[in-house]
C-alpha cells in the first residue's frame, strides 16, 4: 500500500483531502499536526497520527519515514504577519520537509501554493493559465508562496523527486478562513464592507472539490512535474457570497468603499495597529483578493485530470449553513 503524509491534516485542506483518500482501498495515511487537541476523530479510522512543528527541522526529522507521498498542506492562512513570520512557515519549513522526505526516499512532493500570487497577473489579453509567471506584489504571503514554489521546482528538480504544485482559490467550506473570519468581522463596529460594491467573481473553490482534484494530481502520471489552478467556477460575486454567507447569522453587509480607498486606509492601519499589539481590521491582501480579477483558465485541470466541480454551490452554502448551527 503507498503511504501518504499529510502535513496540516486537522486543517480545511488537509481534512478533506483525507476523507477523500480514505475512500480508496490502496493507501495509508500518516497526519502531522501541531497544537494539542483531540486527535481521536483522526486515529479511529487508522490515521497515524504526528504531532510536529513544520518550522522546526529537529520537529519533522524523519516525519517523511515509509512515506512514498508528501502532501504539504500545512501554512500560515492569515493575512497579518511580518516578512520573516511568512517566509519561516512557507520558505524554510518547506526546505526542512523537502530535505526529510529527500533523505526518507520521498518519491512525490505535492505542494499545496495558492491563488494569491495571480492576483497581480495582467488580465487585459485574457485569463492567464498556469504557464504565465507569477508577479511579486509586496505582499508577504504571496511572495512567499512564489518563491517556496520555485524551492520545490528547483529541489525535486536536482533530486529526482517528482512534484506537484497546486494552486486553490479561496477554499471554501466548515471552518474556512474565508467563513470564519467574515463572519467574526461582521460582529464589529467596521462590519464588512465591499469593495467596489463586490461585483469581482469571488473565485471559490469547495474544499470538497479541491480534495478531489489534489487526489487526482496524487494517482494520475500525467501530474508529474505540474503545475494546476483549482477553481469552481461558479460565477459567483463577492456580493452575493458575503450576502448569502451573513445571512446565515442574520447579519448584513455595511456598505461599500473604493479599493483605491480601502489599500491606502489599509496601509495607514497596517502601521498603527501593531504599534499598540493589535491586528489591523482590514489588510491590503484581502483588499486585493476581493477586488480584483482573479479569474484564470481552468482548462489544464479540467482536460488532463477530468476534474470537474461535484458540489454546487448552494450544496456548499448549505454545508456551511449545517456547521453553524
Amino acid at each position: 500500500m503507498t503511504k501518504i503524509l499529510i502535513t496540516g491534516i486537522t486543517g480545511l485542506i488537509g481534512k478533506h483531502l483525507m476523507y477523500r483518500i480514505l475512500k480508496e482501498q490502496n493507501f495509508e495515511i500518516k497526519g502531522q499536526y501541531f497544537s494539542n487537541r483531540d486527535i481521536s476523530e483522526y486515529t479511529q479510522l487508522g490515521v497515524e497520527m504526528k504531532q510536529a512543528n513544520i518550522c522546526s527541522p529537529e520537529s519533522i526529522k524523519n516525519l517523511c519515514h515509509s512515506c512514498e507521498v508528501v502532501v504539504h498542506s500545512a501554512a500560515k492562512v492569515i493575512d497579518f504577519g511580518t516578512k520573516r513570520d511568512f517566509y519561516l512557515a512557507h520558505f524554510d519549513a518547506t526546505k526542512w520537509l523537502l530535505e526529510d522526505a529527500k533523505v526518507n526516499g520521498v518519491k512525490h512532493f505535492v505542494y499545496i501554493s495558492s491563488f494569491g500570487p495571480a492576483t497581480y497577473i495582467d488580465r487585459s489579453n485574457g485569463l492567464p493559465d498556469e504557464s504565465i509567471p507569477l508577479v511579486k506584489s509586496g505582499v508577504h504571503y504571496d511572495d512567499a508562496k512564489i518563491d517556496t514554489e520555485n524551492l520545490v521546482k528547483d529541489f525535486c528538480a536536482k533530486n529526482n523527486m517528482i512534484y506537484t504544485i497546486i494552486r486553490p482559490a479561496a477554499v471554501v467550506g466548515p471552518e474556512s478562513v474565508w467563513v470564519r473570519e467574515p463572519l467574526k468581522r461582521a460582529q464589529t463596529a467596521l462590519g464588512i464592507k465591499l469593495i467596489d460594491e463586490g461585483n469581482k467573481d469571488a473565485c471559490l473553490i469547495d474544499a470538497d472539490n479541491l480534495a478531489d482534484g489534489i487526489y487526482r494530481t496524487i494517482v494520475m502520471p500525467i501530474a508529474k512535474n505540474q503545475t494546476y489552478f483549482f477553481m469552481d467556477e461558479y460565477g459567483i460575486t463577492w456580493k452575493q457570497y458575503l450576502t448569502d454567507l451573513l445571512a446565515l447569522k442574520g447579519y448584513k453587509i455595511k456598505g461599500s468603499m473604493s479599493k483605491s480607498t480601502a489599500l491606502v486606509l489599509a496601509k495607514i492601519l497596517g502601521v498603527l495597529f501593531p504599534l499598540f499589539g493589535k491586528n489591523p481590521p482590514i489588510s491590503v491582501k484581502s483588499i486585493m483578493a476581493t477586488g480584483s480579477d482573479r479569474r484564470v483558465n481552468m482548462s489544464k485541470a479540467r482536460n488532463e485530470l477530468q476534474w470537474k466541480s461535484t458540489v454546487t454551490y448552494k450544496e456548499l452554502m448549505e454545508k456551511i449553513k449545517m456547521s453553524l448551527q
